[in-house]
């Protein structure tokens, strides 16, 4: 049985990703940091990504065959950027020193946004400046690569499900509850992913005998921040009539970043649904 070492077990994507390896025969370990009541399934393991040490001694541990590094971190407080820099070179460093696989999640926000044509795993990396995010995700990347050469970037986009803990649903919900008003983008496009898709992409990946490099996983077709909050809403019964207002995109925020999936197209199985589809099968899983 391959073991498999999950960082972020407890967060949207680790959460469904982890359940996924669990029926899929993994030998899983889902790492955590504060909340191990949001680990769904694997042996609970905490580690502080951003302590070097720690990471090199849980790794020795467990022993991996491979490491998905999914953790997240919240984009607010001071230092949360040095913390994704951090944690991603250490987790390299520990993959590297022990031969584990590693595929490690980036983001669409290491481009500005600026090309009018869908970004490629060749396109430069180019985050905005004021991006804090965008940057220490392109400053991950290129750590990652070079302590790990053989690790793998899977760069991926907003990730959504039809529940209410997901991160792309909860926010609005939080604001709903508040009753503040819901500013969603007419003009800003993006490449949004539905969380089961990219877990079992991921899952497939760990699998094939691939070596390092970049691969976009991501939606098929762009969607507006827009028809993505109505269609979350919609699908969880709320009405969002009353809450939303549509707005446009401050100049200071990327308005259009699409990824090209035909790469992953053509490796994978697993489909790449739109977010229509997304919801009809998870109807049916529902059912």
């Amino acid at each position: 049985m391959a073991r498999l070492l999950i960082t972020g077990a407890s967060g949207t994507l680790g959460g469904p990703l982890s359940l996924l390896a669990r029926q899929a025969g993994w030998d899983l370990y889902a790492g955590y940091f504060s909340r191990p009541d949001r680990v769904r399934a694997g042996r609970p393991c905490p580690i502080d990504l951003r302590d070097a040490q720690a990471v090199r001694e849980a790794v020795d541990e467990i022993r991996p065959d491979v490491i998905v590094h999914a953790a997240v971190t919240e984009r607010s407080g001071p230092g949360y950027d040095e913390a994704i820099r951090q944690a991603a070179q250490n987790v390299a460093q520990a993959a590297k020193t022990s031969g584990a696989r590693l595929i490690a999640l980036s983001t669409d926000l290491v481009f500005d946004g600026t090309s009018a044509a869908s970004y490629t795993e060749e396109s430069p990396v180019r985050p905005l400046e004021t991006h804090l995010y965008g940057l220490a995700k392109a400053d991950a990347e290129a750590d990652v690569l070079a302590r790990c050469p053989s690790a793998l970037i899977v760069r991926t986009s907003l990730i959504y499900d039809f529940h209410v803990q997901n991160a792309q649903m909860a926010w609005m919900l939080r604001a709903i509850e508040r009753g503040e008003p819901l500013r969603l983008f007419t003009d800003q496009f993006r490449s949004p992913v539905w969380v089961w898709t990219l877990a079992a992409a991921l899952l497939e990946l760990a699998e094939l005998d691939l070596s390092g490099g970049v691969l976009h996983v991501a939606g098929p077709a762009p969607v507006s921040r827009y028809m993505l909050g109505m269609a979350l809403l919609t699908a969880l019964g709320v009405d969002p009539a009353p809450h939303v207002q549509a707005a446009a995109c401050p100049d200071t925020q990327a308005k259009r970043i699409v990824l090209s999936v035909d790469r992953a197209r053509d490796l994978l199985r697993t489909p790449l649904m739109s977010l229509a589809q997304a919801r009809v099968a998870a109807g049916e899983i529902a059912n």
